[in-house]
């Protein structure tokens, strides 16, 4: 068994739980120091001010499942005495301030464009470019802010919380990118300080170099869906049938006529192939 320690591990903590969460979780059994994410394992490290503290979170959690927005979590003493710098910087892009951010968005039920992460992220800081695209985690955008200052006050302000009511919660990091290139400015990728930008070239993606958001929505916007006329083919289709079937008809109609058949019905003033012509004109409605 592992040894007490007022470093508690958490597992199963998805992306949908926020660093509030797990505060709110262990804050009624002590006062917590230090908090490390660590997003890509779904796992948690988290300090509480002494060992006592720690042991009681335990002990409780021992006889109750602790869960969290309707997932379960574990807890168990971690391996380490106290989290260290070392610790801390395990979370890769989590803690060290940048002027760009990483945003995932989770509980993605409406489109999210360039010009809602606008309306999002502008309140805090002039927002000099945004990239949209897919990737395995989900929806994702890099945000770029003109100065570093904005972009922590955006993810203190921002971070696990919805753009729309119980749904696309933001998650946010800070990037370790210096600068984002942007290609083109549309509804994927924008650059607010080169607004001369073209849209995007056909059968290109926007920024092939972060992603491809292409093919989230099959349907773009100002794009139109091609009816087929079915009931016309099928009318087209029927009259080409007794087209044919008609020009049978009238073609064994003139052979079994000779010019003595002509001669009986008064139709000799006209060539014995014109006749023809005009019978299936007549049949074929040609």
């Amino acid at each position: 068994m592992t040894e007490p320690s007022k470093v508690i591990h958490v597992r199963n903590v998805g992306h949908e739980i926020s660093e509030n969460d797990l505060l709110q979780l262990f804050q009624p059994f002590g006062v917590i120091t230090k908090l490390v994410m660590l997003r890509a394992k779904n796992q948690a490290l988290l300090q509480m001010q002494d060992v006592p503290s720690a042991a009681n979170a335990m002990q409780f959690y021992t006889n109750v499942q602790p869960s969290i927005r309707g997932r379960n979590v574990y807890v168990q003493f971690s391996s380490h005495q106290e989290l260290t710098t070392v610790d801390q910087n395990a979370q890769g892009r989590g803690d060290e301030p940048n002027r760009i951010l990483l945003v995932t968005i989770h509980h993605l039920l409406y489109p999210i464009t360039v010009e809602v992460l606008h309306q999002v992220f502008s309140p805090h800081g002039f927002v000099e470019k945004i990239v949209t695209f897919q990737k395995s985690a989900g929806f994702q955008a890099l945000i770029q802010y003109q100065s570093r200052q904005s972009a922590v006050a955006a993810r203190n302000s921002l971070q696990g919380r919805n753009i729309y009511d119980g749904c696309c919660q933001l998650d946010i990091q800070f990037s370790n990118l210096d600068e984002l290139q942007v290609n083109y400015n549309n509804e994927r990728s924008r650059d607010f300080t080169n607004p001369s930008l073209p849209s995007e070239q056909k059968g290109r993606s926007s920024q092939s170099g972060y992603g491809d958001a292409g093919g989230m929505y099959a349907l773009q916007p100002g794009a139109r869906t091609v009816g087929f006329p079915q009931v016309g083919v099928a009318h087209v289709m029927l009259r080409i049938i007794s087209g044919y079937f008609f020009l049978s008809w009238g073609i064994l109609f003139c052979l079994r006529f000779n010019r003595n058949s002509w001669d009986a019905y008064g139709l000799t003033t006209l060539p014995y192939s014109t006749h023809c012509l005009n019978v299936m004109y007549m049949c074929c409605g040609w």
